[in-house]
């Protein structure tokens, strides 16, 4: 079965949730490219508080993508760590056992 990768975290302090999106989108380019990818989708709580959450193939795929998730390398990446709080970042792999449409 395929594979979800959570990443949690909250933006940084100047930053509006717009700013935050369009960072989002502008790196969807940099995702949608990877091996394995499936899909995406963004999502944040009343407080403040995000995730991105990837469905990759394989954990292998998940693990390729985060190794090569280089904003030096791929400039649509650098919006997206300019506006998060890199000090709340948590990322979490989960497999899928079961799901409905």
């Amino acid at each position: 079965m395929s594979v979800i990768e959570i990443v949690r975290y909250r933006l940084n302090a100047d930053v509006e949730p717009e700013q935050a999106i369009a960072a989002w989108e502008k790196s969807q380019s940099f995702a949608t490219a990877q091996a394995g990818f499936l899909r995406r989708r963004v999502a944040v709580t009343a407080e403040g508080d995000w995730i991105d959450e990837v469905e990759w193939e394989t954990l292998a795929d998940a693990h390729a993508a985060s190794a090569a998730f280089n904003p030096e390398a791929h400039p649509e990446l650098m919006d997206l760590m300019a506006v998060l709080d890199q000090n709340s970042m948590s990322m979490s792999h989960y497999t899928i056992k079961g799901s409905t449409s």
